[in-house]
């Protein structure tokens, strides 16, 4: 199947992306992916790699936003050295973003799945939130899939954030070099060349990192619990932005399955931060878009998904 990515503007302007469609209409529902931090939405269209790609290539209209102040998106003007509130403001953007896009597959697809990665997890996961908390949502919200956030993170993290610069925008670098390395063979190969290519990695807003470590981490169970739509949970053995242990996976999925009628969680082994990057990475992405195609068959059979 002959799939090319494209452009696209949303909100007016105000949110930029990338699309990747099938040759032909297909009744599956929207996949919206949301990229981490200090990425863009072409982290999910690496050459050769594409998450984007691959899911038009399966029959999914597959969408990549850029969240505020990343890509060519408008930022939100968050101080830097805010800790709470950034995600809670990503996530109103992109409801208003994916209710525009809903508009164009209305007619033909059941629904919307949203994909989120580490910093963009968190965000999704307020997404999801405030959608159940509508009384008459924009978009019909099927599944959420997310992976590379925890709730409980490694003080030499913790301590990594507080020790940027308080400036609006930080190189990933900066950080980076505080933490433990992950096994460099749990790395895909490609993930080494990533800063030569252009315009899929970006210094990383600080206000959304010190919410990492901060409200993020005050809030994260009030979030999770008021999730009313199925999940797919996955963080990386070898994660040194969280503490990746069973227990700490099963304590996250315990507060989503609150309101969540269907809750698939594990620790995903071999696999460092940015699951999808990692040497393993097809394996995940393969696992979501199986995940998709359960929210499909739900929508006739919800017994599929506990409800």
């Amino acid at each position: 199947m002959n799939v090319a990515s494209r452009d696209i503007t949303l909100l007016g302007g105000r949110t930029t992306g990338i699309s990747a469609l099938p040759e032909e209409v297909t009744d599956k529902p929207v996949l919206v992916f949301v990229h981490g931090g200090g990425a863009t939405a072409r982290s999910f269209d690496i050459p050769g790699h594409s998450q984007i790609q691959r899911a038009a290539r399966n029959g999914f209209p597959a969408y990549a936003l850029d969240r505020p102040g990343y890509g060519g998106s408008e930022t939100l003007g968050f101080p830097a050295d805010s800790d709470t509130g950034v995600m809670h403001a990503n996530a109103e953007r992109l409801d208003r973003a994916v209710t525009e896009l809903w508009e164009r597959h209305r007619d033909t697809a059941p629904g919307v799945v949203v994909i989120g990665s580490s910093i963009g997890a968190a965000i999704s996961a307020h997404l999801a939130s405030q959608w159940g908390a509508q009384d008459q949502p924009g978009w019909p919200l099927l599944g959420l899939a997310i992976a590379d956030i925890g709730q409980l993170a490694p003080e030499k993290a913790v301590s990594a954030w507080h020790s940027t610069p308080v400036e609006e925008r930080i190189d990933m670098s900066t950080l980076q070099g505080q933490l433990d390395v992950p096994p460099l063979w749990a790395l895909a190969p490609y993930q080494f060349g990533l800063h030569s290519l252009p315009g899929i990695l970006e210094p990383v807003v600080r206000a959304e990192g010190m919410e990492v470590v901060g409200g993020w981490r005050r809030e994260w169970q009030r979030i999770a619990s008021s999730i009313t739509v199925p999940v797919h949970y996955r963080l990386g053995e070898f994660d040194t932005l969280w503490t990746a242990t069973p227990d700490l996976v099963e304590e996250f999925a315990d507060a989503l399955r609150s309101h969540a009628p269907y809750v698939d969680a594990a620790v995903f082994p071999s696999a460092a931060h940015g699951i999808a990057d990692s040497i393993a990475g097809h394996e995940y992405c393969l696992q979501v878009l199986g995940f998709a195609e359960r929210c499909t068959a739900a929508v006739g059979t919800p017994q599929l998904l506990g409800r």
